[in-house]
């Protein structure tokens, strides 16, 4: 994705909200990209105990929200968003791994 200016760049709010479209388009395209990986996983998990990983759920939940303070973001946001999305994640494996056990 190639944004046609930056922030600064913007002349108006209707520019800066195409940019955010934008932007908002390609990180959710990278959570379906994101989402297929979690799928695939399901191949080499056994057992409900390995889907729900508690220490790689909270290994995962904190390295990330470490990484959004880094770059200024707001890091109980980023834990929020990611408990979120690993709760799904863990939902769609367990359905995954009784449909391939059947």
């Amino acid at each position: 994705m190639k944004l046609t200016k930056l922030p600064a760049e913007c002349t108006g709010m209707e520019e800066i909200r195409n940019q955010i479209d934008q932007l908002d388009l390609e990180i959710i395209r990278l959570f379906a990209q994101r989402a297929d990986y979690v799928h695939e996983i399901v191949k080499y998990k056994t057992d409900e105990e390995s889907v729900i990983a508690i220490d790689r759920k909270e290994l995962v939940i904190n390295q990330r929200s470490e990484w959004a303070d880094t770059l200024g973001l707001n890091k109980e946001t980023f834990k929020d968003i990611f408990a979120r999305l690993l709760q799904q994640n863990i939902s769609e494996e367990l359905q995954l791994l009784h449909e391939n056990k059947k």
